[in-house]
């Protein structure tokens, strides 16, 4: 074999070398990052898988003068049973008609359980921040699940 044809296959070699080994090392990166990503607890997770049904209702107001009372209720399908879920007034905007964040707060079963969808209806009733609302939005982590608007609720009488 001739000199340049050795050095040609030389460097070709190299090049398929360090391409291979360039190769596995990205690959090696990839798996450790998503390794990271998979053992990484994120708190703003919201383990429901879809809601539906969702219903806000708010009722007269006392003769009192008092704000009416917000009902809030909904299905939401988690991936396991067990489950124990909380709805809350979140945030409130400080408009004359506000929006209400309805917060759903999820806690996992403790133990073993069947690898099932569950589906489970969740209500709430608290004192409204006022006695007409623009809308209730409701959240699970950084997810929005559903924004019930002023027209969508349901008035006492209806």
């Amino acid at each position: 074999m001739t000199q340049p044809k050795a050095l040609i296959l030389c460097m070709a070699f190299l090049s398929m070398l360090a391409t291979t080994a360039c190769n596995a090392q990205n690959q090696s990166d990839q798996a450790q990052s998503e390794r990271e990503i998979s053992s990484s607890t994120q708190t703003d997770n919201c383990p429901v898988i879809e809601s539906s049904n969702w219903v806000a209702k708010l009722s007269r107001a006392s003769p009192a003068g008092a704000f009416p009372l917000l009902f809030v209720s909904g299905d939401l399908t988690l991936p396991t049973p067990g489950y124990s879920v909380d709805l809350k007034i979140g945030k409130v905007d400080r408009s004359a008609v506000p929006t209400v964040f309805v917060v759903i707060s999820t806690t996992p079963p403790d133990g073993m359980v069947a690898q099932v969808l569950d589906t489970q209806t969740v209500s709430m009733t608290a004192d409204a921040p006022a006695s007409r609302l623009r809308s209730v939005i409701v959240i699970c982590g950084n997810m929005r699940l559903f924004e019930i608007s002023y027209a969508m609720m349901v008035k006492d009488g209806d």
